[in-house]
């Protein structure tokens, strides 16, 4: 059954989910609106943005506001994913009004009502337009009569449906020019003067060919070189101002999988091999797959090509003579299928619709004459567009299938509970049909029993009762009982996966939780009713500076290698001073000569600039160095020079193109850093 699941390809009726958030969120540094601040934020605050305070009432009916709109245009907001990706959506419409607007009015930055009319209604369509689905042809171009087609009609959409996605698309329109023009801006003030433009051509287009000898700094240890605790702390003194971190610890835990046992699979199969005989016989297929099957009744349409996954099923649907298929057995699921329908099914169809109140099958069955009569479409269908079996069964809306049998018509009533709506569908074209069937499948998922849930639960609960709450006891029980003790470094209040473990907020609450301290030891913590995770926290971090203990052993490691450079460096001018050649060196160091050909700052051996940088002042034929580079210790030889013109004025231009993008994602996170954004949502959330 997994096989037929992933031939399902999930995506939007109306919108790709969430394009407003693909659209806006280059602005703001992932990073800053992951790191939490929490330690200030009061226990009803969800977060901060420029001093103004977000609480949960109001960020919760941002969340629900979306989630409604969602829903309504058919999206799946049911699953954790689309709802954080939600919560996301709503956090960015927050950094918009709080922080980025009002930057944008100082500056200047707004966008005019002719300027919005020319990109949903003019001639510079915006992107989100351009994406959507609903205002495209059958090739995914977008269509113009579409979009005017809908905007006409929002007014006698009574439901205001089509006003509410249409002032979304509005707003993402809006916000989305908004931010391409702050971006344009910077971009476009990207100018070199004449000495920059000439410096940057002087080193571009002058190349160098060098040969040279690079002595690495060896593995083992310089035993003369010595680290002192002042030198440390001096080192970090130079650099703590950009040593700043949001609050995050460190833990260890062991974690209790619950799986089948042996014991649950092989129960599980004889029960499938019982169900599978009746499956065999069974009249009534719904029935029998309602009452007994671990899924639900499939309405797909599936090709010889959809099942080559599931050869079982596939030598059944399009073999000869075999009535069910055999017994498919995968990890962690039993299933058997036998075919329900067979037709010649199109892919797509291109259609028109009007829905009505279940109760309203009057009106429904009056606009079906009327269609059936008509030379033309009557001016109360929608345009759906083109319609596949994977948009509405993504969509809940499976029973819209039948627009895609060719032998329904161009007329199609369809009664759809999940949607609790009756729809009249209009089809004015399809693509060519080829045979499918659809599937009755008998399912039987493996699940773990009480029992096995049980012995799980002891295993676990024994490693924190011997724990007591204190680390040194976990690391006692761990390792007697030769338990995989697993480290998670910098886990932050807003980390999600833990492991394999996808949705791991309760471990990190307690990891976060005021009681929880250095050194504490959890009960069984149950996660997803199937992951039992005992945790130590080992170490704890605050928010702001990081502490000089935290990267003493790393400042200690580059003190030491900054010395041991220099020793070498020193080392190696001693041992060179009798060479009279490049290959005198390499032997002596038992290194190879290399040799570089066209070097600039400009080239692909950029990363060594400090060889490229000396080169630049260096006598021709003179053998110089030893000097410090990126790789060791380098000794060369400068053997001439080319002065050209590979690079022009175009290519300044689009290097100044290149700074000034760099430059806008600093102005990002500078932007972010200014607005002290605090992000306390993984507490509620």
């Amino acid at each position: 059954m997994a096989v037929l699941e992933k031939i399902r390809v999930k995506f939007g009726i109306l919108i790709t989910v969430l394009v407003a958030l693909a659209l806006l969120s280059f602005i703001i540094d992932p990073q800053t609106l992951q790191s939490a601040f929490q330690m200030m934020s009061s226990d009803n605050k969800v977060g901060e943005m420029n001093g103004k305070n977000i609480n949960y009432r109001e960020f919760y009916e941002d969340y629900d506001h979306y989630q409604k709109l969602y829903s309504m245009m058919g999206q799946n907001t049911n699953s954790e994913e689309a709802q954080a990706a939600i919560r996301d959506v709503a956090w960015q419409d927050n950094y918009t009004r709080l922080v980025f607007a009002p930057k944008a009015e100082k500056a200047g930055i707004y966008v005019g009502k002719e300027e919005m009319f020319d990109l949903t209604q003019g001639n510079h369509i915006s992107p989100v337009l351009l994406q959507q689905r609903l205002f495209a042809d059958e090739n995914g171009n977008f269509n113009r009569v579409a979009l005017l087609n809908f905007v006409q009609s929002i007014d006698n959409d009574a439901s205001g449906q089509s006003a509410a996605y249409w002032n979304f698309l509005e707003k993402s329109i809006y916000d989305a020019q908004l931010y391409g023009k702050y971006a344009a801006l910077i971009r476009e003030s990207a100018l070199m003067n004449n000495i920059e433009k000439e410096q940057y051509l002087a080193e571009n287009n002058t190349t160098y060919d060098a040969d040279y000898v690079v002595i690495p700094l060896g593995f083992e240890p310089d035993s003369t070189v010595t680290v002192s605790a002042s030198e440390i702390k001096e080192y970090y003194n130079a650099r703590k101002d950009n040593l700043r971190q949001p609050a995050n610890r460190d833990i260890e835990y062991v974690l209790f999988e619950v799986v089948p046992s042996q014991e649950d699979i092989d129960a599980k199969r004889a029960e499938f091999e019982e169900l599978y005989e009746g499956f065999k016989t069974a009249d009534n297929l719904k029935n029998y797959i309602a009452l007994h099957s671990d899924a639900k009744w499939d309405n797909t349409w599936y090709s010889k090509a959809q099942l080559e996954g599931a050869p079982e099923f596939q030598a059944v649907a399009f073999g000869r003579g075999a009535k069910v298929s055999a017994i498919r057995e995968e990890e962690g699921s039993f299933s058997a299928a036998r075919v329900s329908a067979r037709g010649m099914v199109s892919d797509s169809a291109h259609v028109y619709y009007a829905a009505f109140a279940l109760t309203d099958e009057a009106a429904a069955d009056e606009l079906v004459a009327e269609a059936k009569k008509a030379r033309t479409m009557p001016e109360s269908f929608r345009e759906l567009g083109w319609l596949t079996q994977e948009i509405a069964e993504a969509n809940g809306l499976s029973d819209l299938n039948e627009a895609l049998l060719p032998a329904s018509g161009k007329v199609v009533k369809v009664r759809s509970m999940s949607a609790q709506t009756l729809f009249v569908l209009y089809v004015t074209e399809r693509t060519r049909p080829v045979e499918k069937v659809q599937l009755a499948t008998l399912v039987g998922n493996v699940l773990a029993s009480e029992d096995t849930y049980r012995d799980y639960l002891m295993k676990a609960t024994e490693v924190a009762d011997k724990a007591a709450g204190k680390y040194e006891n976990f690391a006692e029980v761990c390792q007697a009982e030769n338990l995989p003790v697993i480290p998670v470094q910098n886990v932050l209040e807003s980390t999600r996966r833990i492991g394999v473990c996808d949705n791991a907020r309760e471990l990190v609450r307690w990891v976060f939780d005021k009681k929880t301290k250095k050194n504490s030891v959890s009960d069984v913590l149950v996660v997803d009713n199937k992951y039992y995770f005992v945790a130590a926290v080992t170490e704890v971090r605050k928010e702001g500076q990081v502490e000089l203990k935290d990267v003493a052993d790393q400042f200690e490691y580059a003190i030491r290698a900054e010395k041991s450079l220099k020793n070498l460096q020193a080392k190696v001018a001693e041992e060179i001073k009798d060479c009279a050649t490049l290959q005198d060196v390499a032997n002596r160091f038992n290194m190879t000569v290399s040799h570089g050909t066209a070097l600039s700052f400009g080239s692909q051996y950029q990363a060594n600039g400090k060889l490229i940088g000396a080169l630049t002042t260096s006598e021709i034929g003179k053998i110089c160095g030893p000097i410090i580079t990126e790789f060791g210790v380098t000794v060369y030889q400068l053997l001439g020079k080319e002065v050209g013109s590979y690079s022009t004025d175009a290519d300044a231009l689009t290097y100044a193109h290149q700074k000034a993008d760099y430059s806008l994602e600093v102005l990002d996170r500078a932007i972010s850093e200014e607005a002290q954004i605090k992000d306390y949502r993984a507490r509620f959330f």
